[in-house]
């Protein structure tokens, strides 16, 4: 009995009964698609529009045949054997961006033995080298010579009918990395089978290596590894354009994911909207192709020693009142670094914590900076955060909320007024300025730590900007009095109002960058 082709394949971003992986796989099928170009794989006709993808195959191929042609066209391997998937758009002179997300990639959607083929080699060194720096760095990687996907391995997709698929197929583990299997194998029809493929396509991976996690005393402690996202995608048109721009070698507008340093990076909130970023860099709100993503972090946990399991998934939302501050951490604060071991292979670790911490609140929909005194608590950390004062002022100055720029900008000007002082004795005196400046830092931080109470707070920061101005207006405070007195005496504000204080403490920057600046503020 002739068994009736699956084929033409067709799939709608508004079916009603897809979820979230059904959309980004879906979006990794159609960046597929948009990656073959003119050339797609012989027989197999794709149409691409902004809601739907459909793929027909011409008459006399098997649909046996069309399948294995789409696999190949669509995962593959480099001569180096790193994962190579074209509808990531990653060009052969970006081996640096293949080598993060092959790593990446065997954390999350291949991390069992079973979904991979191992060769022989444990590991492999791969030399990268980097525009912006002198030294090459060798990174170790563990090289394969095939993966699940290419094969649609376990899936049973193909019929016992030769030349024929099946009109169900089973979803392994490796499909949506983190999921767990009951009893019996889940089955969904060959088609969605086959969509669902493409997930791996679909997503942006990360390594994660968290650094405010071992600062902040509340921050989830377990030890994520890798980390997905997963797009949320209503236009397929957009999202593969999107796509494409991110690895592309333009430098019209900063890209955070687009190298291997910007897959490295302090948690899944910062993977999440550093993707959020790339993905609606200058584009208007109604023209974004995505809105919003999943972030799930994968690692160890307490009840599974044997393999990397989901540990947190977060929803995060398309747009952030403060997305600047964020983005202007990454741009001026986030250079993930290489450390080099004794054996002479590197390491990256993200080189600040603050963009973590931010994408973690933005995430959790709390202040932006809350829990920054925890990131100062110790005084090495604190001489840390002060050594990068320049990026500091940047974040500073991409905050919106008007009650903070208000007290940033008081706080700011005081300390202003409170350095020229301090220039004025240390030439009087014929002290080092320097020295004078860093004592006067610590003992204002240890202040605004002890600080215990709103009203408390609030005296502390009325004094010191009184003894700035030796019990004169404050010209800040002048203008933002009304705006100023009420939220300093709120005491909902405490703990926003201690953060602002240490940030306003390591943020502040002279306008020409020179002592001379700050010897000459007024009131």
């Amino acid at each position: 009995m002739e068994i009736e082709s699956i084929f033409p394949l067709t799939y709608r971003l508004s079916n009603p009964n897809y979820t979230i992986y059904h959309r980004a796989a879906l979006g990794g099928l159609a960046a597929t698609i948009k990656a073959w170009g003119k050339s797609p794989p012989e027989g197999i006709i794709p149409k691409l529009e902004q809601e739907s993808v459909t793929i027909e195959k011409s008459g006399e191929l098997s649909d046996k045949d069309a399948l294995k042609r789409i696999l190949d066209a669509s995962f593959k391997l480099t001569e180096d054997k790193l994962i190579d998937l074209p509808g990531q758009f990653i060009d052969e002179d970006k081996a640096d961006l293949k080598l993060a997300i092959h790593d990446a990639l065997c954390f999350t959607f291949l991390q069992k033995g079973k979904d991979a083929r191992w060769g022989k080699e444990k590991s492999r060194n791969y030399e990268l080298k980097f525009p912006d720096d002198e030294l090459s760095r060798i990174i170790s990687y563990k090289p394969i010579d095939g993966y699940a996907h290419q094969t649609a391995k376990g899936m049973e997709l193909i019929s016992p009918l030769e030349d024929s698929l099946s009109r169900s197929s089973i979803i392994p583990q490796w499909i949506i990395p983190g999921s767990m299997k009951g009893r019996k194998e889940l089955q969904v029809k060959t088609n969605e089978a086959i969509l669902l493929l493409f997930l791996i396509v679909g997503c942006s991976v990360f390594i994660l290596r968290p650094r405010t996690c071992k600062k902040i005393a509340n921050f989830p402690k377990e030890k994520a590894q890798a980390c997905i996202v997963v797009p949320d995608i209503v236009d397929l048109i957009e999202f593969t354009g999107a796509i494409k721009r991110i690895s592309s070698r333009s430098q019209d507008v900063k890209r955070f994911t687009n190298n291997y340093l910007g897959r490295v990076v302090g948690g899944a909130e910062e993977a999440a909207l550093s993707f959020l970023l790339d993905m609606t860099a200058q584009k208007l709100e109604h023209e974004r192709s995505i809105k919003g993503c999943q972030a799930i972090a994968m690692g160890k946990v307490a009840w599974d020693k044997n393999q990397i399991n989901r540990s947190m998934s977060i929803k995060i939302g398309g747009d952030y009142e403060e997305i600047g501050v964020f983005r202007a951490a990454k741009q001026y604060l986030e250079k993930s670094k290489f450390i080099k071991m004794k054996d002479g292979k590197s390491f990256s670790v993200p080189d600040n914590p603050l963009p973590e911490m931010i994408a973690a609140n933005l995430a959790a929909r709390q202040h932006w900076c809350n829990h920054f005194k925890e990131l100062v608590a110790e005084k090495k950390d604190f001489r840390n955060l002060l050594f990068r004062k320049g990026g500091l002022h940047k974040v500073a100055q991409a905050i919106k909320d008007t009650e903070d720029i208000a007290i940033i900008r008081a706080f700011h000007k005081a300390w202003q007024i409170t350095l020229a002082q301090i220039y004025e004795r240390a030439d009087k005196s014929h002290l080092d300025s320097n020295r004078l400046i860093e004592v006067r830092q610590e003992k204002m931080r240890n202040e605004i730590l002890r600080l215990r109470t709103s009203d408390a707070a609030a005296n502390w920061f009325l004094k010191f900007c009184a003894d700035a101005t030796k019990g004169g207006s404050l010209a800040p405070m002048r203008e933002d009095a009304e705006l100023i007195r009420a939220f300093i005496f709120n005491r909902r504000n405490f703990d926003r109002l201690q953060n602002l204080f240490l940030f306003a403490l390591v943020s502040y920057e002279s306008d020409k960058n020179n002592k001379q600046t700050n010897k000459n503020g007024d009131n």
